[in-house]
């Protein structure tokens, strides 16, 4: 069948384009997307591995950075393909029941499949997750290797399974809440080490009336025609052997030079050729019917992970004892954003939270990292891409 649209993932960017979310996240939404229609139906085999399209994909920036806008351009095609989706709220064993019922057979050209496949949109993680929930994010963890079974507990029935499990996780968070959900001992290892953290510390753009063009409403038309027919798709994705090349040489590379030195990023550093394998079937299915990974998509898929790798940091800062570090973070981000503070305005909005002395002995530490620089006589802090101009210091 010859596709309506040329690469998915640019072209719900395009249709997305009149909106104020960042460029990453809505890129990490149409990749999620396409993995909520591939299922559990496709996959690649490297030995005795065998990787299926699945993410764990959390949008993570400030109060009104338009995260939940940017899953809204993805749920308003998928709610049409009628995939299994579970929601936001809802208890452990309502999860579980969803997953049940998400079981079918089904063929697809020569073969048929028996898969339970769910796609989770999670508009407010923190609620879907709970409050140092260790029960569900253990099925998560469990859930995310689609195991080929899955045991648990009922109450009346005893113990009952899923068979060939695969859950796609989209959710929305801020840093804060995100730490505070979270039980200490899964910052760095289980969950987050699954998860893909897509960060930005503000909106993409400002755009006061947003809308679609009479040219995006029917690029969406096309987005939906095509998602439609992927998810008609299966069977195991090959590589070329420039993909295979490209990928060793990848692997060898970031086995000796892990992009994270923090040890909460360290097994996810771990995870990162399990992720690479996904987003490249991802990139490949984007543009074409083939199956095939050729070296371009392995070459995007590296690019797209590694691209949102440099703010993944962020996400965590501020873990640890220092009763300060939440302060310091968010102080950064606001010149981030603001890229220039007086120091009475950082005094008027912290007061609450840290003397003066404590307040200097941030800036000072900001500083010393080359996060601002502070001028004293004239009572400004500049985000360390601001110039000092004339009119700042005259």
């Amino acid at each position: 069948m010859e596709r309506h649209t040329t690469d998915w993932v640019e072209d719900f960017l395009h249709y997305s384009e009149n909106s104020e979310p960042p460029v990453i996240f809505r890129r990490w939404v149409a990749i999620g997307c396409l993995a909520a229609v591939l299922q559990r139906k496709c996959w690649v085999e490297l030995g005795v591995e065998v990787f299926y399209p699945n993410f764990y994909i959390i949008l993570v920036g400030p109060p009104a950075s338009r995260k939940g806008t940017a899953l809204r351009f993805g749920t308003s095609i998928l709610d049409r393909i009628g995939l299994p989706v579970a929601a936001d709220a809802g208890s452990r064993q309502k999860l579980i029941d969803r997953l049940v019922h998400s079981n079918v057979t089904e063929g697809a050209g020569n073969l048929t499949l028996n898969h339970s496949s769910l796609t989770i949109i999670s508009t407010e993680l923190t609620v879907f997750l709970g409050y140092q929930n260790l029960e569900l994010l253990s099925d998560l963890c469990k859930w995310f290797d689609c195991e080929p079974r899955y045991l648990y507990e009922t109450h009346s029935r005893g113990e009952e399974e899923v068979i060939n499990v695969w859950v796609n996780l989209l959710g929305a968070t801020t840093p804060m809440l995100l730490q505070t959900s979270l039980p200490e001992g899964a910052i760095g290892s289980g969950f987050t080490s699954r998860a893909i953290f897509v960060y930005a510390s503000d909106k993409g753009k400002v755009v006061p009336v947003p809308f679609l063009s009479p040219e995006q409403k029917e690029l969406k038309e096309r987005l939906f025609l095509d998602l439609a027919h992927i998810r008609g798709l299966a069977g195991e994705f090959r590589l070329s052997k420039a993909a295979l090349d490209l990928y060793c040489g990848w692997r060898l590379e970031t086995e000796e030079h892990p992009p994270f030195s923090d040890p909460k990023l360290d097994f996810y550093n771990q995870r990162r050729p399990c992720h690479i394998l996904k987003l490249a079937m991802i990139c490949s299915i984007a543009t074409n019917d083939s199956q095939i990974i050729e070296e371009d998509d392995m070459a995007k898929a590296i690019w797209t992970l590694e691209e949102t790798e440099k703010d993944m940091p962020k996400v965590f800062q501020g873990v640890g004892n220092n009763r300060l570090a939440a302060i310091q973070i968010r102080l950064e981000r606001m010149l981030e954003v603001k890229k220039k503070l007086s120091l009475q305005e950082i005094h008027n909005t912290f007061y609450s939270d840290a003397n003066n002395a404590e307040l200097g002995d941030i800036l000072a530490s900001l500083e010393s990292r080359g996060i601002c620089r502070i001028s004293a006589k004239h009572g400004l802090v500049f985000f360390r891409t601001s110039p000092m101009s004339d009119s700042d210091l005259g």
